[in-house]
């Protein structure tokens, strides 16, 4: 019908050994079978405890149940009970996972792209999802603040596939979100503005250091909206020089914070460069 929704799941932080495991399952499961999404993605601290490798068997599991095909970026605790290459084999084994480890030469895992297609069946491409690692630490917390950024590497990569899908199409900037985990630091610029809507709980745990990643966007052209999550307590969105900066809703109910649980819906129309999101 022309239109693509995706359910952006964050910060399930799912814990096996919690009692609070089928009210995470039934939580998600809700929101999948109400919104009916095409795809999910989850942007980030998704199994937070130990046994790491049962807890992404369930994630897989409850989107093979939900039938939805899904991407996952790193959130900063994924890595601390499995690492990402044991991680991405775990999701490469369902049929449903779209996602990918993405170059190795790059920071990070799962720095990658899906495009959408025409709703005609054709291969041509009318819209990007970008999906990049936001990393987790710096190595110098007193230095640096508690949180590293998205690397050079990664910025100048984004811009190289930008460059190259806007020559295809007629150098014509296709329509592109951008999903990760960790907020930019632009985020806080909406903080106090009377056009950012929703919930602002929290400062933020945005990176100290700016490494250019919002420049690029607007250099690029493609994005219209980034999608975070990591700041339990926010589920705002807002506008920064034309593109919407907007958190995902909290979607476990082993992560901190009072904001109900659930899921934000982003929906797509094929050939506008617009989106709608709750």
């Amino acid at each position: 019908e022309g239109k693509l929704r995706i359910a952006q799941l964050t910060d399930v932080h799912w814990d096996s050994k919690s009692e609070k495991s089928d009210k995470n399952v039934e939580t998600i499961l809700s929101v999948l079978d109400n919104e009916k999404p095409d795809v999910v993605i989850l942007t980030g601290d998704i199994v937070t405890d130990k046994p790491a490798v049962k807890g992404w068997q369930k994630v897989v599991d409850m989107m093979e149940k939900a039938k939805i095909p899904f991407a996952v970026t790193m959130g900063n605790h994924d890595a601390e009970n499995l690492s990402e290459d044991s991680i991405y084999h775990i999701l490469c084994q369902s049929r449903l996972f779209i996602g990918e480890k993405g170059p190795e030469a790059l920071s990070g895992t799962g720095n990658y792209i899906l495009p959408v297609y025409a709703s005609d069946g054709s291969d041509k491409v009318n819209a990007l999802l970008y999906c990049l690692d936001s990393n987790d630490y710096t190595s110098d917390s007193e230095k640096y603040g508690n949180y590293a950024w998205i690397d050079r590497n990664q910025i100048n990569w984004y811009l190289e596939q930008s460059r190259a899908y806007t020559e295809k199409n007629q150098g014509k900037a296709l329509p592109a979100l951008a999903f990760f985990h960790i907020a930019l630091p632009e985020y806080k610029h909406l903080h106090g503005r009377p056009d950012m809507y929703g919930h602002l709980g929290e400062d933020g745990g945005c990176p100290k250091i700016n490494s250019g990643m919002f420049h690029a966007m607007i250099e690029a052209g493609d994005v219209m909206g980034v999608f975070a999550g990591h700041d339990h307590d926010n589920d705002y969105i807002g506008q920064e020089y034309g593109i919407a900066l907007a958190y995902g809703r909290v979607s476990g109910h082993d992560a901190y914070g009072d904001l109900e649980r659930g899921a934000r819906i982003i929906e797509l129309q094929e050939g506008k460069r617009q989106f709608d999101t709750w």
